[in-house]
C-alpha cells in the first residue's frame, strides 16, 4: 500500500512470475490512502497489516513475502 497505490506491486508481479525463486521480495505497509491515492493516516494495527499483506500478496501475485515491513510507526499501537 506504499509506493503508487500497489500499482508498483502490480508492475514487479509481471518479472516475478517467472524469478520467484531467484529474488527476495521485501514490500511495505502502513499508509492509508484515500480513493485518490491521498494520504489519510498511518496504520499499525495487526487486522490492518493482515489486510494490507493479502492485498500485497494478490497484487505480487505470489504466496510469499520475504520481508513486510512497516513504513511508518503508527504511535497509537
Amino acid at each position: 500500500d506504499m509506493y503508487g497505490c500497489g500499482n508498483n506491486e502490480i508492475l514487479l508481479s509481471k518479472v516475478l512470475k517467472d524469478r520467484r525463486n531467484e529474488i527476495f521480495l521485501c514490500t511495505k505497509f502502513g499508509n492509508v490512502r484515500g480513493e485518490n491515492g491521498e494520504f489519510l493516516d498511518v496504520n499499525g494495527k495487526p487486522e490492518y497489516v493482515h489486510e494490507a499483506c493479502e492485498k500485497s500478496l494478490q497484487r505480487l501475485g505470489v504466496d510469499c513475502i520475504d520481508l513486510y515491513y512497516q513504513h511508518r510507526v503508527d504511535s497509537t499501537v
